[in-house]
């Protein structure tokens, strides 16, 4: 009996043990379900190619007005050039400046002449003294031949003091009109100053013309002597013609600033008002070319490769490209000559 319970005791522990590995097992298994779960691949959403939307503009007839519109300077008409006439003199002072006012007569520039002024102040007393022994041998009825000298003495001194005089008067540049000082030379005290080159130009403040400078020399090409100008001064409206452009400038006077000439033109105004001066602003405008009822289209639609002009158009929603032959330009259209028709539609860059 004692067998029977013993063996019976044994069964329940193995059954125990069964029971235990297998809640073990399906914990473990159980605590799979934890781990994150893995999640299916999607495929990549289609994505439809965007459409291209083109600023374009219609081919139209209209009118294109070409011209050179701006604000520029009242400037004197006439310059003088004011130089020395010989080499070799160096410059003591410069008396002026550029836009200083002058009288006739002043004095504008100098240059070194040494001991000239204390020298032409000894001839003087040379020269009374000499008179005055002429009139003493006059008094004293000396002969004719004493006499004779005494009188070339005074000429011989006063031809020295003639000379040194002119010496004096050449050392010095003096304003030929009451004028303003438009240009002062960069050469400095002390440095050599050659002949025939301009250290001045002085002009008249009488006489007015207005100097337009463009952004662009280009922008000049078709201006030409003679154009109308309608003018702007001081707020009133007028008329006036022009009298010089980039290509009508002297060489000389082209060299000595071409940055400035070679986009620079010349108005001369119908009337000017009283109170107008150097300095003050004036509007311009110029039309340099225009024509009625003729194919435009906007300037940003023209493109441009070398020696080839074309536009690109849109044809059954097709972009196409077409070679143009263009007339006037002006600031914002192209006119067309050759290549589009009316109502045709082209994109703009």
């Amino acid at each position: 009996m004692r067998k029977i319970n013993k063996k019976l005791s044994s069964n329940r522990i193995n059954v125990y043990y069964l029971l235990g590995t297998l809640a073990f097992f399906s914990f473990f298994l159980g605590g799979c379900s934890f781990l994150p779960k893995e999640e299916p691949v999607l495929a990549p959403p289609l994505v439809e190619p965007a459409q291209l939307d083109y600023e374009t503009a219609e081919v139209k007839k209209a009118e294109i007005i070409k011209r050179v519109k701006g604000s520029g300077t009242m400037v004197p008409t006439s310059h003088h050039d004011l130089y020395y006439t010989k080499d070799g003199g160096r410059l003591k002072k410069i008396n002026v400046r550029e836009g200083d006012l002058v009288k006739k007569g002043q004095a504008l520039a100098e240059l070194e002449t040494g001991n000239l002024s204390f020298e032409i102040d000894q001839a003087y007393i040379d020269l009374k003294k000499a008179q005055l022994r002429l009139q003493q041998m006059q008094s004293n009825h000396e002969d004719k031949y004493s006499i004779e000298m005494g009188k070339l003495d005074v000429q011989s001194i006063q031809n020295r003091l003639y000379f040194m005089n002119n010496q004096l008067e050449e050392s010095k540049i003096t304003s030929p009109i009451d004028g303003v000082i438009t240009y002062v030379t960069e050469i400095q005290q002390g440095q050599g100053v050659p002949a025939y080159e301009s250290l001045f130009q002085v002009a008249e403040t009488t006489q007015l013309q207005i100097q337009y400078t463009a952004m662009n020399a280009n922008d000049l090409a078709d201006v030409k002597i003679g154009m109308d100008v309608v003018t702007n001064i001081s707020g009133k409206e007028g008329k006036g013609k022009v009298v010089q452009t980039p290509k009508d400038v002297p060489a000389d006077i082209y060299e000595k600033n071409p940055d400035l000439y070679s986009k620079s033109i010349l108005v001369e105004a119908e009337k000017l008002p009283n109170d107008t001066k150097v300095g003050d602003l004036a509007g311009i405008e110029i039309i340099t070319a225009s024509k009625k009822d003729t194919l435009v289209i906007p300037k940003n639609g023209l493109r441009t490769t070398v020696g080839r002009n074309y536009v690109q158009v849109m044809v059954d929603n097709t972009k196409r490209e077409v070679d143009v032959e263009v007339g006037i330009m002006s600031s914002t259209e192209v006119e067309v000559l050759k290549g589009l028709n009316e109502g045709d539609v082209i994109i703009l860059k």
